[in-house]
């Protein structure tokens, strides 16, 4: 199993992550919600993962104002580790 490099979106409530869900899939942008992975302690422990090819139209929707997002990450393959860094917009 190939492991690619992603970006992650973390939520202060269960609710904020799927009413992001949501939103970016009506938007048609392709997004997953997951579990937050336990090298991030913050948030709700709900996370959307979303793929560097759709990274431009996330970034474009962020400051939307039905979006409740509390933090941003890049999550970046080393070997069998993950690499945790902020997402800078």
């Amino acid at each position: 199993m190939i492991m690619q490099d992603y970006y992650l979106i973390a939520f202060d409530s269960t609710h904020a992550a799927m009413s992001a869900e949501a939103f970016f899939k009506n938007m048609n942008v392709s997004v997953k919600l997951i579990p937050l992975p336990s090298v991030i302690s913050a948030g709700c422990g709900f996370s959307i993962k979303v793929m560097l090819t759709e990274a431009k139209a996330v970034e474009a929707l962020l400051g939307h104002p039905e979006l409740e997002w509390s933090e941003l990450y890049k999550i970046a393959k080393v070997g069998r580790a993950s690499k945790v860094e902020p997402w800078i917009l």
